[in-house]
């Protein structure tokens, strides 16, 4: 994507939040698409709408969302109920020093035919060295929307900046401005309050936060307060409003098909027409797949939302299916059977999308109790780990037997053999269980356990035939399963 595309993609988020009769200007915020089609919300800053809430119990006062749509025409949604505002419970405010903490709203409306064309973003935590851009509307620029000819959005004005730090919930943020010298800082974030903050990244859009408040006392220059996006998914929980899952795998396929280079057009076509059987043909949606978003382990969004968890799933789902033969029925919880230069026994492919290394990943399932009676993971099991490029999982490898080198290394720090024995239930054998420590330690080090990363399904899907396809995807597990 240009940045050209990507300034345009953000302007179409940009909401102006205003006085429905006089339009007096209230703050800014973002629309966010929840589920499709479905629901939808504003994103915004709490103290922009917390002090309005009695005045529209009250019936003195109706709030005004201004909206444009891709075809540049003006949607402004009323808002006269306060059950439409959540506010998150952790919201509070310092007012001596305008200072506010865990800033963050969200306004129901309904959804509009209008909204059908737009296309989400992916929330991800703030980094520092990321910049960020976003539109708003700056009190400096609001008396635009008088002028002759001028519409609501005549005000409108990228903010850009760079994020500085993170601390609880909080991003540091050094932001640009092209407004006047005379202009107060609070002056600008008034009116920028509630602005979604951006970055473009090479799998999509990003949401990074939203403006709160300046940061520190004047003579710290332009930098400023953001309320970090992984408040978001807390807020909604709060509210009982569930992210659904897509409703379709083809807008995944398609990006799949754009990381293929130019010469890679058998590649491309043999992609592209896999993905078409399964999502046209075999009717297989991301709702098939949704329990694996709810994993337990670490995650920097949130996974039905996310871009690379589902590009992942459908890398894995043809791998499956044009290369290892498995049916359609058992995609949910594929079941592979190895080479025969591996023994040609079945093996059980766990997909696992975490921000968790992979190294650390089986010690993290056994404190976890992920190998427990009723936990999720057990032997003969290789673990497929997404992660994008750039990710120290992405192309990872750990054979089976370096996976038998950190179980035993764990069997070794562990000091009690009941506890041990009691994570480790379903690795070990009904005869094994509360053994003396040397047998448990014994089946670890003996365990058939392997991991990989996502990057690695790439590799395969880029060769030009499936029978090549087969070739390398053998003689990787081949490799995977050495001990």
């Amino acid at each position: 994507m240009e940045n050209r595309e990507f300034l345009e993609q953000i302007q179409q988020y940009a909401v102006r939040i205003g006085n429905a009769g006089d339009k007096e200007l209230y703050g800014s915020g973002t629309l966010f698409l929840v589920s499709k089609r479905k629901k939808v919300c504003v994103l915004t800053a709490a103290h922009v709408v917390y002090s309005l809430m009695g005045k529209i119990k009250k019936q003195e006062l109706k709030i005004c969302l201004t909206c444009k749509d891709k075809k540049d025409d003006i949607h402004c949604i009323i808002v006269d109920d306060t059950k439409c505002i959540c506010i998150y419970s952790e919201y509070n405010k310092n007012k001596r020093k305008k200072e506010f903490f865990n800033d963050l709203a969200l306004i129901d409306i309904p959804w509009e035919s209008w909204m059908d064309d737009m296309t989400g973003f992916r929330l991800a935590s703030g980094n520092s060295g990321v910049e960020i851009k976003g539109y708003g509307f700056p009190l400096s620029l609001d008396e635009e929307k008088d002028r002759s000819l001028a519409d609501l959005f005549a005000g409108i004005e990228c903010l850009t900046g760079t994020i500085e730090s993170q601390n609880v919930g909080r991003l540091a943020i050094k932001y640009d401005v092209h407004t006047g010298s005379d202009i107060e800082r609070d002056s600008i974030m008034e009116g920028y309050s509630g602005t979604g903050l951006f970055s473009l990244e090479t799998d999509g859009i990003c949401y990074r936060g939203l403006v709160s408040c300046s940061r520190g006392d004047k003579t710290a220059g332009y930098t400023m307060w953001a309320t970090d996006a992984g408040k978001i998914t807390e807020l909604m929980k709060e509210n009982n409003i569930e992210i659904e899952c897509p409703e379709s795998f083809e807008p995944y396929g398609k990006l799949v098909a754009d990381e293929f280079s130019e010469y890679k057009k058998n590649s491309k076509r043999i992609w592209n027409g896999a993905t078409y059987k399964l999502i046209k043909n075999q009717g297989i949606s991301p709702k098939d797949f949704e329990v694996q978003t709810r994993s337990v382990f670490l995650c920097a969004g949130e996974r039905k939302l996310c871009d690379e968890f589902w590009k992942g799933k459908l890398k894995e789902l043809v791998v499956m299916k044009e290369i290892q033969e498995v049916a359609c029925e058992e995609l949910i919880n594929p079941i592979m059977q190895l080479p025969s230069r591996c023994g040609g026994k079945d093996v059980v492919l766990k997909f696992l999308c975490t921000e968790y290394k992979a190294e650390y990943i089986l010690g993290k399932m056994i404190e976890d109790r992920q190998f427990a009676k009723d936990g999720e993971y057990r032997n003969n099991m290789i673990l497929l780990v997404n992660s994008p490029k750039g990710h120290d999982n992405h192309m990872t490898i750990i054979p089976r037997a370096d996976c038998r080198s950190i179980m035993t290394d764990i069997a070794d720090d562990s000091t009690c053999i009941e506890e041990l024995s009691e994570l480790t239930e379903n690795i070990l054998g009904e005869d094994q269980k509360n053994a003396e420590f040397d047998i448990i330690k014994g089946v670890m080090e003996n365990c058939n356990i392997a991991a990989f990363g996502s990057g690695r399904l790439m590799d395969v899907l880029t060769k030009d035939t499936i029978e090549k396809m087969k070739t390398k995807w053998n003689s990787f597990l081949e490799e995977l399963w050495e001990i």
